[in-house]
């Protein structure tokens, strides 16, 4: 976005702050608790940019950064501090609204996200005692040159508060994640195609908004030309829905309010369950690769040598007998003579031996401070779960304590692993270091006389065995190759097993181990959100009449505009439940209250809709207002609890106006249809309005709110432009302006 030109001192009651060139958007939102506008560009540019447009500063963007799929809705925390983005593909995306850093991905939908709502809904969850005890987990290096390399502090988080991340794609597949991070409960409403999602505060409530099905069945809030309410649920017939119709469901999930701590406490504890696996599973495939790339070389050079065992002594040659016989003669044969002098060096043979050792020592030292402390916080993480399992109050979430025993062992299991994997360490080191030494020391002997001839080569084994280092070496190398051990230290690279991506069939093995572990973790997940599911049930079902606030808006040359809107203003119902008063704690018998506001488009000009629907009795009132005969409603947001914001476009004076209404002075009926009433008939201080906007915001396609910071943005995508208005901005505050 770049800033114009200053515009005239506006004269009307908001403060016209900015007025600035803008990208393609496909949403936009403000923070709740900062001066800062989230955009995000439409495809195929899907960008999400931060700005802070509260500032004089004619270069507002804070960061940029490159959507990985192509960006869909998004929404910020409860906190201000972190973004939530939704791509086309069904993916979320958690970002650090200071430095624009990932903090958590993942694929919770299969479907385009459509829209989010994150809600806080208590104080701060204290953290395990154990957090403050077990070593860290520290990043895994990529080569043994950097094991030791100082690991990257990882900047502490502060504690949040609990919050939900309830979000629907457009197959209307709903997720409420705790934390915004670990799906608790999901829903499927397959005869809705989502637009709108709303969770209240208290947790009690989810209203889903969206297109319904063909012959879906319910309630119906009617425009001016329907007959209202058609029924409730359960109507036997009631017509098929336009494709201007909405419908809105509301779920009773009152147990997520209920049970709220628990379902916290115990999806944090199986994310980070689930966190720690996944930790765990990259350390095992960063070591698999490790130790695949330093023992190829190693492999490769004695295949080379099978090679030529065969060429001299056929494919009967046992590769065994012919090391056996080079150290307990000291000479080599034929074939090993032919290997040392036209397959290798002695330098190639030093450096295969150091990159060799380097690779086990970087495998044991992975193991004992990266995979053994990772074992360390799972049981942790286990015993803090089992804990809770023996709660009724955590059973009745389906924290399953059978599936905790079975990922209890299954750790336990891969503990007992590592245990065999440095002993196999232990083993290929030695045999490695004495197989090494005995090559090399026939070829140093071979290198430095090239002539040689037996009656000058060393006879006795003792002097091969003064070369080759200790007894206990000598004799643990003669048992391998006695025992026909792989010369290749293939029990290593069994025990490891090959990488996640490249599957492994050792069922002895760490990669499948934890592939085993995963699985059952994520079933653990799975669980809580079933048993969830189960609690919740379609409270109310409304259907919405209407007709897009655009279709009758008029040029003031005449000229009727045929065409909707691009992009954001394909959604003209804006639904929020409003505050009440109360402890959370009771929320089980707490009343809610839903607000939705939209502008219907009739003969007579759009006209802004106004309802009001109380849970758990389901009652309902409405109110109309018309905006005379020139008038028309364009776009309508709640700014507050006792305020709506308007957007009103006037085709005989063709000017646009955002107007702040109070809610206590519209009229509300009970009974249907609901009379109009007249804009100009309320009290005078119940309205306010805005100088006119600039002519490029007639038809302007979307506006976003946030009284907590006293703003309203609207934004234009026909002049690809955003306005930015002061709302709090008194007379005595222009007056001072220069």
């Amino acid at each position: 976005m770049d800033a114009e030109a200053s515009s005239p001192k506006p004269m009307g009651a908001f403060r016209i702050f900015s007025d600035r060139s803008a990208s393609d958007l496909e949403a936009f939102e403000w923070n709740p608790t900062m001066d800062l506008l989230a955009c995000l560009t439409a495809p195929p540019d899907s960008t999400m940019s931060i700005y802070r447009l509260l500032s004089e500063d004619q270069s507002p963007k804070l960061l940029s950064e490159k959507i990985t799929g192509t960006g869909s809705a998004l929404a910020w925390s409860p906190c201000g501090r972190r973004l939530a983005v939704g791509d086309r593909l069904g993916g979320i995306a958690i970002y650090d609204g200071e430095t624009g850093a990932v903090l958590h991905s993942r694929r919770s939908h299969a479907l385009a996200v459509a829209a989010f709502c994150w809600v806080e809904s208590g104080s701060a969850c204290e953290e395990p005692a154990w957090t403050q005890v077990l070593p860290p987990l520290l990043s895994v290096p990529s080569a043994p040159s950097n094991m030791f390399a100082e690991p990257r502090e990882e900047a502490p988080t502060s504690a949040a508060g609990l919050t939900f991340l309830a979000s629907v794609d457009e197959g209307g597949h709903v997720v409420i994640a705790a934390g915004g991070t670990f799906p608790v409960q999901v829903q499927d409403l397959p005869s809705l195609r989502p637009r709108a999602v709303q969770l209240s505060r208290d947790c009690r409530c989810l209203a889903v908004l969206g297109h319904p099905e063909p012959h879906d069945s319910g309630g119906s809030i009617g425009s001016s030309g329907s007959a209202g309410i058609l029924g409730g649920i359960g109507e036997s017939e009631v017509k098929a829905s336009k494709a201007s119709d909405l419908a809105l469901l509301v779920l009773d999930v009152r147990k997520l309010a209920i049970r709220r701590r628990e379902l916290v406490q115990s999806a944090s504890l199986v994310e980070r369950l689930s966190s720690v696996a996944t930790y765990t599973q990259q350390a095992v495939d960063t070591l698999a690769n490790v130790w695949r790339s330093a023992a190829s070389t190693f492999v490769n050079k004695m295949r080379a040598f099978f090679d030529c065992l065969q060429a001299y002594s056929g494919d009967d040659t046992d590769v065994h007998s012919e090391l056996l016989f080079t150290l307990c003669t000291g000479n080599p044969s034929d074939a090993l003579h032919a290997f040392l002098t036209r397959q290798t060096t002695p330098q190639q043979l030093s450096r295969i031996e150091k990159g060799l050792m380097q690779a086990l020592d970087y495998v044991d030292l992975v193991t004992c401070t990266r995979l053994q402390v990772a074992v360390q916080h799972l049981l942790a993480i286990l015993q803090d779960l089992q804990a809770c399992s023996g709660r009724q109050r955590f059973q009745s979430i389906g924290l399953d304590s059978e599936l905790l025993r079975e990922l209890e062992t299954q750790t336990l299991r891969f503990s007992s692993l590592t245990e065999h994997l440095l002993l196999d360490c232990s083993k290929a080191r030695s045999f490695a270091r004495t197989l090494f030494q005995l090559l090399l020391f026939q070829a140093q002997k071979l290198t430095e006389n090239t002539d040689a001839t037996p009656s000058t080569r060393p006879e006795s084994r003792s002097g091969a065995c003064v070369a080759l280092g200790t007894d206990e070496d000598v004799e643990s190398f003669v048992a391998a190759v006695r025992s026909r051990r792989s010369l290749e230290l293939e029990e290593v690279s069994q025990r490891i097993g090959k990488s996640a991506k490249q599957g492994s069939e050792n069922q002895d093995s760490l990669v499948t181990q934890l592939l085993t572990l995963a699985n059952t973790a994520q079933g653990l997940g799975e669980r809580l959100c079933a048993t969830m599911a189960r609690h919740s049930r379609v409270m109310a079902e409304r259907h919405l009449q209407m007709a897009p606030p655009w279709q009758t808006l008029k040029r003031p040359e005449g000229t009727e505009i045929l065409q909707s809107p691009r992009g954001l203003g394909r959604l003209v119902v804006h639904m929020v439940w409003e505050e009440r008063e109360g402890d959370f704690e009771l929320a089980e018998t707490l009343p809610a209250r839903l607000r939705l506001l939209w502008c219907d488009g009739t003969e007579a000009g759009a006209q802004l809709c106004l309802a009001r629907l109380d849970f758990p009795s389901s009652e309902l009132a409405m109110a109309r207002l018309s905006a005379g005969s020139s008038g028309h409603f364009l776009l309508c947001r709640s700014y507050d609890a006792e305020q709506v914001a308007v957007l009103l476009q006037d085709t005989k004076r063709a000017t646009t106006q955002v107007c702040l209404m109070n809610l206590k002075a519209i009229p509300f009926a009970s009974g249907l249809p609901v009379p109009a009433t007249a804009f100009t008939e309320l009290p005078q201080d119940a309205v306010k309005q805005s100088e006119p906007l600039p002519e490029s915001y007639f038809l302007a396609s979307a506006m976003r709110v946030m009284s907590q910071r006293g703003v309203c943005s609207v934004y234009s995508s026909r002049a690809r432009r955003l306005l930015t208005l002061d709302m709090e901005a008194d007379e005595d505050d222009m007056e001072d302006d220069p």
